[in-house]
């Protein structure tokens, strides 16, 4: 071996054992964005039906709407895929400073993506070997999107064509899900629709029996995908700009996040109202993610200017273990893990409790999951793909 190729093979041992840099703040906003669906949600309506108002608008905020509308319940997951692109630029650059090639780190990508996908499948039902698995999956929506603009973020550098792009593509599904009905649409029939859209009409076109509400529409359609390509490429973006070293000051980032969050609300209000675009999460329509990018600017940039800026991190031990392995938070409350364990443990309190049981059971779901990722992160275990 010779001179230089010793000091390659050093090199790389130097950037495998060295992980990714990280910001404190996108853990800690990604595990409180978990803590909803990992228990959270239960213990806050479970408070409010103990306290005999179960009605009340904070309630009523940890379910999904029925179709058309946003609440806090729909931001879980745009959140995530959002994250998921802010994280990107990290892993980029960790993996450029490796001396890795484009054509690795897109073979890295896709493998990743494959694997998402493949997850997904097996929730769907693959492995039991009937023919009504679901073809698309939360994790492949995910997987997809976030394919796509880690992609053109690997080969394009200057900011405003990304965004540019992510434009065209909301742009473009706009006009799509606005001028396109499902073929033997009634005239005059609402072009979002769940009978008469043609996302759906094409779902239930090409796998009938492959989709979430059989017979009707998937949530996480194939064909949303440039909605959810779109709210990957603001994550890229926003992640570039926390990563960027070219003076700008934490503060001065912040600043520049909620800035993005209130052009993104201009953006969401003008497709809304003046374009006729409804909010619809179930078919990730303009509107909708770029509300979901409101919400997703504006949490990071709290975040960030708390835990980044102030140095105020302390607190973020009840989210961080959970943020550092998310994918594993999901994993064990996916397959019932968390579940069994606790109601192995809990399940007589929780009774005991009485009408605080709801609330009480939804606390010790979210320890359940925090106290086995702690284990793990103490360990130095992260489930990645």
């Amino acid at each position: 071996m010779n001179e230089s190729q010793h000091e390659s093979e050093i090199n790389k041992g130097a950037c495998a054992a060295t992980p990714s840099p990280r910001l404190a703040s996108i853990d800690a906003l990604r595990g409180f964005d978990m803590f909803f669906i990992t228990g959270g949600a239960a213990l806050i309506t479970g408070i409010c039906a103990a306290l005999d108002c179960p009605d009340a608008m904070i309630a009523t905020q940890m379910k999904h709407v029925d179709w058309i509308g946003f609440a806090h319940h729909d931001t879980i997951f745009p959140l995530f895929l959002f994250l998921a692109g802010v994280s990107w630029p990290f892993s980029l650059a960790s993996q450029r400073s490796c001396g890795r090639s484009p054509s690795r780190i897109q073979l890295k990508l896709l493998a990743r993506v494959a694997a998402l996908f493949l997850i997904g499948l097996s929730f769907g039902g693959i492995l039991k070997f009937k023919p009504n698995f679901r073809l698309m999956s939360v994790l492949g929506f995910i997987g997809i999107s976030w394919g796509i603009a880690a992609t053109l973020s690997l080969y394009i550098e200057k900011a405003w064509k990304l965004l540019a792009i992510a434009a065209a593509f909301l742009a473009g599904y706009y006009l799509l899900l606005h001028f396109c009905l499902a073929p033997g649409a009634p005239a005059g029939a609402d072009p979002y629709a769940v009978d008469y859209n043609i996302v759906a009409h094409w779902d239930r076109t090409l796998w009938p029996t492959h989709l979430c509400i059989k017979g009707k529409y998937d949530p996480e359609s194939l064909f949303s995908i440039p909605g959810g390509a779109a709210l990957a490429l603001f994550g890229v973006l926003a992640g570039r700009l926390l990563r960027s070293q070219n003076g700008t000051s934490g503060a001065r980032k912040s600043m520049l996040l909620a800035a993005g969050a209130g052009a993104a609300a201009i953006a969401a209000i003008v497709f809304e109202f003046a374009l006729g675009n409804p909010v619809v999460k179930k078919l990730w329509t303009p509107s909708f993610v770029l509300y979901a990018a409101t919400y997703s600017l504006a949490m990071l940039a709290l975040f960030h200017w708390i835990v980044d800026v102030m140095g105020w991190r302390r607190w973020t031990v009840v989210f961080d273990p959970v943020g550092k392995n998310s994918l594993l938070a999901y994993l064990l409350s996916m397959v019932g893990v968390a579940g069994t364990i606790q109601g192995f443990l809990f399940s007589g309190l929780c009774k005991w409790a009485d009408k605080w049981g709801k609330a009480l059971a939804g606390l010790t779901s979210y320890l359940v999951v925090w106290a086995i990722l702690y284990f793990f992160r103490r360990k130095k275990i992260f489930l990645k793909v």
